[in-house]
């Protein structure tokens, strides 16, 4: 069995290269991968941030529900108009941008 120089080289090439470049990409690997945790641990907080809100205005507005049947008990009529009223009347108004109110040419 012959051993061929290129095959030689090649193979104690490697064996001093994969060692050292394993020694530069190991740190590399290791801070991506801590950056990695960092961003789905802030992604984790801002979820259960939303999800609190979420969680407030479900309860503030059960809390409300609660408030008109209430009142439409009180005062004998349907839980349904009140909640309707409620509806129409928390509507938000347009809001005028600032500008000049345009006039038509005569």
């Amino acid at each position: 069995m012959q051993i061929h120089l290129g095959s030689l080289l090649v193979g104690l090439g490697a064996a001093f290269v994969i060692p050292l470049v394993s020694r530069v990409i190991r740190p590399l690997a290791v801070e991506a991968i801590v950056a990695g945790i960092g961003l789905v641990e802030e992604g984790r907080r801002v979820l259960a941030e939303q999800l609190e809100v979420m969680e407030d205005i479900a309860a503030e507005a059960r809390a409300r529900r609660e408030q008109i049947l209430v009142a439409a008990e009180t005062n004998g009529g349907e839980p349904e108009t009140e909640i309707e009223e409620v509806a129409a009347s928390a509507r938000p108004r347009r809001r005028a941008n600032g500008s000049a109110v345009r006039r038509q040419p005569s």
